[in-house]
């Protein structure tokens, strides 16, 4: 069984599906959050770190085909199996950066070591995938990420637009045009508690 790795992707759509030049998009509903305590207090790792170059690896995820009988997760429930119709597959593909850790505001990371992040999107044999107003990582750049992780897969940001505040020239935090949520250096030491 295939474990989905971003929590709403049940509520993906896919809006385009050709395997032309066209980039397959994904649009998905992620939680947001108010205020950076929000966000300090879902992530359940918060680090500083440098996405040390392309992604690791690209990789295509399917989804679990059990079916089952709720009819919320499977519209074909109840149906006998001669009256079911065959549901499209599309892929869901993400790319897994990984990120070097400088500094831990909260979480079982340690300075200095690499956590595979991962973001929904990718290129994956000569189509490309993304996410609808999704900003990728950049390799080389610093970034504050708000994480949520998993015992058997690589930690992603608890949504695409706040979950990543890039690194100015200065080291500060920046929030990205999408996210009205502030975040200081200021904020991080009273969070963490390291102030």
């Amino acid at each position: 069984m295939t474990r989905l790795l971003f929590p709403v992707l049940a509520a993906m759509a896919l809006l385009s599906a050709c395997a032309t030049a066209e980039p397959v998009v994904y649009s998905a509903d992620y939680p947001a959050y108010e205020s950076a305590d929000k966000l300090y207090e879902r992530a359940s790792l918060v680090v500083e770190g440098t996405v040390t170059g392309a992604p690791a690896r690209v990789q295509e995820l399917r989804a679990d085909k059990g079916g089952g009988s709720d009819p919320k997760l499977n519209p074909q429930a109840g149906l006998e199996p001669a009256q079911q119709q065959p549901q499209p597959d599309p892929p869901v593909v993400i790319s897994v950066y990984q990120v070097k850790v400088t500094k831990v505001f909260k979480g079982g990371a340690q300075p200095g070591q690499a956590v595979d992040v991962q973001q929904l999107g990718g290129t994956l044999r000569g189509v490309t995938y993304e996410e609808s107003g999704a900003q990728v990582l950049r390799p080389g750049s610093g970034y504050v990420l708000f994480l949520e992780t998993y015992p058997d897969a690589p930690a992603a940001l608890l949504n695409p637009q706040q979950g990543q505040y890039p690194l100015d020239t200065a080291g500060n935090p920046v929030k990205l045009a999408q996210n009205p949520v502030m975040l200081t250096r200021d904020d991080l030491k009273r969070l963490s508690g390291h102030g």
